[in-house]
């Protein structure tokens, strides 16, 4: 007679099929979640202009919310698409925002990815992006603060870093904003990031 394995049961004495019956998924509260684009090409970064609030006019990464049955790879694909008209684009993922108070409109977590493109991609704005092109960008300190410049927008930021050295997006405090949501932040650690991977840095 062939054997079967005992089944197991949690600490309550209920199987997996027990469990999951009586399991309530709103006792935890669901973060929306959403995919957004960082992509350079050499010195010049892909951003849209919002074009509904909140932050609207200001500018952003590409991106949006998952539709349901999405992957937030496959959200990033579309949005992508939909927002500038680039597709087939190749990214990894490169960094979650979590914070709660990120997004006004409710708490969202962001799953950022990244790409660096050999050769600059024909955008145009789409969907609820009013614009979309390729924006110079730089870094530079004054005294404590970090100021970040895009397209003639001005972000000054009181860096804080994690344990890695990186920018702590989180705990990161911006004094002036001059991009939607947290995207300076991101774009900050991101420009960082591709340039110590440039120097070769491991720390």
């Amino acid at each position: 007679m062939r054997k079967t394995r005992k089944e197991k049961v949690n600490a309550a004495g209920q199987s997996l099929e027990e469990f999951l019956a009586a399991y309530d998924p709103s006792v935890y509260r669901h973060p929306s979640v959403t995919a957004d684009c960082v992509l350079f090409r050499g010195d010049k970064v892909l951003l849209v202009r919002r074009g509904n609030h909140p932050c609207i006019g200001e500018l952003a990464f590409p991106g949006g919310f998952t539709e349901e049955g999405e992957s937030t790879e496959e959200c990033a694909s579309r949005e992508l698409m939909e927002e500038t008209g680039a597709g087939g684009v190749p990214m990894r993922q490169f960094y979650t925002a979590s914070t709660p108070d990120r997004d006004p409109r409710d708490w969202t977590v962001s799953v950022c990815y990244i790409a660096e493109l050999p050769d600059l991609l024909d955008v145009k704005g789409g969907d609820d992006a009013a614009s979309a092109a390729w924006y110079d960008f730089g870094v530079a300190q004054e005294g404590e603060l970090t100021v970040l410049t895009v397209g003639g927008a001005r972000t000054t930021m009181r860096v804080v870093r994690d344990g890695f050295g990186k920018v702590d997006v989180n705990r990161t405090e911006i004094v002036a904003n001059g991009m939607a949501f947290d995207h300076a932040k991101i774009l900050l650690r991101a420009i960082e990031e591709r340039t110590q991977g440039e120097r070769g840095d491991t720390n």
